[in-house]
Parts: C-alpha cells; sequence; structure tokens
C-alpha cells in the first residue's frame, strides 16, 4: 500500500490580511516525484516554507509521515528528514566541494565539531569522509571532491546544493527551481541525475520551477497553485493540456515534448 510522505491539510497563511495561501491541500507519495507551479504571486514559496517550517501557519495542518510537524520548527523537522535546495545558489567561497557535504554532516549528526575544524582543531572522520564521498560519487562529483566551489560550472553548483541535501538522509527533498540558470542540456542532465539518485535512496521529491518542460517530463502528479489556492491537480500530462490551465500559464498555443 503506497502511504503519504507528506500532506497538507487545509492550510492557510496570511500577511496584514493578504491571503498567500487558502486552505491548500497536497499530498506527496512514497518514491514519488511532484510538481508545484503556477505564476508569480502564487504562494508556491510561501507553502514551500510552511512545509518546512520557515514560516508558521495561520491553520490547516501538516502531517511528515504521518506526524503533525506544523508546531515544529525547521531544524526539527530536517532532522526528521525533509531536505531542501535553494533557488539561489547558496554555496561557500573558499571551500572545496567534499567540504560542503561536510558541513551538511556535521550538522546532521549534531557534533559540534564544525567550529573546531574552522580554527584548526579537528579534521574530519574517515566514516565522515565515505559518507560524502558515497554521495558525491552517486552525483558523478567524485572526481571533483578537492575542487574550489569557485571552479565549478552552475549545473555542477546545483548537484552540489543536492548533495549537501541528500548527507542530511532526507525522506523528502524539496527543490526549489533546480533549473534556474541552466541551459537545456544541463536541466536534462540534473533530471536524470536525480532519477537515478532517488531510484538509489528511495526518497521522494515535491519540485517548485517555473520550467514547465521539466515539470512535464520529470514529475508524476504535479499542482497548480493561483491566488494561494490549488486550482488543479493530478497526473501531470493530463492536468497541464486542461484548457484552462492551458491559457492562463502555457499560452494557448504551447506543446509539450
Amino acid at each position: 500500500m503506497t502511504t503519504n510522505v507528506l500532506e497538507t491539510r487545509e492550510l492557510s497563511k496570511s500577511y496584514s490580511g493578504i491571503t498567500a495561501l487558502s486552505k491548500v491541500d497536497l499530498e506527496v507519495r512514497e518514491h514519488e516525484r511532484v510538481g508545484l507551479i503556477g505564476p508569480n504571486g502564487a504562494g508556491k514559496t510561501t507553502l514551500f516554507n510552511c512545509i518546512l517550517g520557515v514560516l508558521g501557519v495561520d491553520s490547516g495542518t501538516v502531517l511528515f509521515e504521518g506526524e503533525d510537524v506544523a508546531s515544529l520548527p525547521a531544524h526539527e523537522r530536517a532532522r526528521r528528514g525533509i531536505g531542501r535546495t535553494f533557488q539561489r545558489i547558496e554555496l561557500f567561497s573558499g571551500s572545496t566541494v567534499r567540504e560542503h557535504l561536510l558541513i551538511a554532516e556535521r550538522t546532521r549528526e549534531g557534533t559540534g565539531r564544525l567550529w573546531k575544524d574552522l580554527i584548526g582543531l579537528g579534521g574530519p572522520t574517515r566514516a565522515e569522509i565515505e559518507a560524502c564521498d558515497e554521495v558525491l560519487a552517486m552525483l558523478g562529483l567524485r572526481e571533483l571532491a578537492d575542487e574550489p566551489i569557485e571552479q565549478l560550472s552552475l549545473g555542477q553548483g546545483r548537484l552540489v546544493e543536492v548533495g549537501r541535501a541528500l548527507m542530511t538522509r532526507p525522506r523528502l527533498l524539496l527543490l526549489d527551481e533546480p533549473s534556474s540558470g541552466l541551459d537545456r542540456t544541463e536541466t536534462r542532465e540534473l533530471a536524470a541525475t536525480l532519477r537515478g539518485v532517488q531510484a538509489e535512496q528511495g526518497f521522494s521529491i515535491l519540485l517548485v520551477e517555473h520550467d514547465v518542460e521539466l515539470v512535464a517530463n520529470f514529475t508524476d502528479r504535479c499542482y497548480i497553485l493561483d491566488f494561494g489556492s490549488v486550482i488543479a491537480h493530478g497526473p501531470t500530462r493530463q492536468v497541464l493540456d486542461e484548457p484552462a490551465v492551458r491559457r492562463a500559464y502555457l499560452g494557448t498555443g504551447a506543446g509539450l515534448t
């Protein structure tokens, strides 16, 4: 029986009387890839942040693996298995690829040893290095482990962000516009890598994207948000072919490949 990794029930959020989310119901099942699309200002980022715990909700429920986590802070949700990437790449200059993953591993372990590394009093253990290199190998970045982050292409930088999220051992990975800044070839390569890693590790994915072609070819189901409300949801191709959706977001003559 397929179970829900994530479920929101009648999730609502407003700012100074302006409704950002209105009774949003959404679910992500085990091993599934779900898309979330809509125009600017539709509420996608607000929904993401409410799921992550960055924002509190006015009403409604966030269930993660059957547990109501709506009152938990973001770091507690991360420890339970909710990982994320950012729309804008957030990498640290002067650090290597492996060091970025090591930071995530130390955070997950809660060892408090990162500060010691920064002042030269501690180094990574063999187990930590092996854990980082395992993820780098899955992402095709093993040969770049010791490269400065500044030497990477944008596509490789996106993969490092994915790798950092994978170090937290997520059960659910939230991807915030991972194709931003990538060309068509880089986007397809990123999608192929994500499919392979997901198949190996078994997590679920919730994807916020403006690239409709990526959503169409990558996700199993999708939700359309408009003015804070879900106006359509279901199997991705079926939803994107609905006349109202095509008129509103794709243009009447848009085609999918």
